[in-house]
């Protein structure tokens, strides 16, 4: 893929929220692409790959796994997701599988050629850290907001039994 093309994709994301042209522009000199087919793993827990993900094509399931043989399936993830974004930023391994629902595609930036692109970069360092941390925020919000619903429920559903 060219990196013009990749440096498009890198600004559709949601880790180009906070970056500039230029810095898709050069973001895109480390990114490598790579293709999934359906159901194969990008990655397991318990593993540290050191890389972000950008979901560019394709949907990937996020899943627990129970044991070899089973999974509990928590989200789908589409088109435009950071995926990793935790294990990026502070080292510690993945906690769940990535999967490919069907055929999928995604960008790569490996954290060490991050690092020494960051070296003389800072502002393209900080404004990707800033789009991860809006990600996460996000994330997070969401989370709390299923789980305040949850509760809703969960109480209105004792208050009609009593």
């Amino acid at each position: 893929m060219a990196k013009a093309a990749e440096s498009q994709l890198i600004s559709e994301s949601v880790l180009g929220s906070d970056l500039t042209q230029e810095d898709c522009e050069i973001l895109s000199e480390i990114v490598k692409q790579k293709n999934l087919t359906k159901e194969e793993v990008l990655f397991e827990p318990d593993t540290l790959d050191g890389n972000l993900y950008i979901l560019v094509e394709g949907k990937l399931d996020i899943l627990k796994v129970i044991n070899p043989n089973k999974t509990i399936h928590i989200n789908t993830l589409k088109k435009g997701s950071l995926i990793g974004e935790l294990s990026f930023i502070d080292g510690i391994a993945h906690t769940m599988r990535l999967q490919a629902r069907n055929e999928a595609t995604v960008l790569i930036i490996h954290r060490d050629e991050f690092e020494t692109l960051g070296e003389h970069n800072p502002k393209l360092m900080f404004n990707v850290m800033k789009s991860i941390l809006r990600f996460s925020h996000h994330l997070q919000r969401r989370m709390l907001q299923e789980n305040l619903e949850m509760l809703r429920l969960v109480q209105s559903e004792y208050m009609t039994q009593y």
